[in-house]
């Protein structure tokens, strides 16, 4: 599994693996790192979240 490292510049190079597929996201000398490969996968992050909390209070 790739890591990004943070540079003295505050840039990240390397990969970081997406947190909804895994799949590894090149940062390319970015100020802060990608999360997700797509909006689509933070969107589905957020959405699992948003159901699991309400869930949670209704139980």
């Amino acid at each position: 599994m790739g890591r990004a490292r943070l540079e003295k510049d505050g840039t990240y190079h390397g990969d970081l693996p997406c947190r909804w597929c895994e799949a590894l996201i090149a940062q390319g000398g970015r100020r802060r790192p990608r999360r997700y490969c797509n909006g689509w996968h933070r969107t589905k992050t957020y959405v699992s979240w948003v159901v699991t909390a309400v869930v949670g209070i209704l139980s």
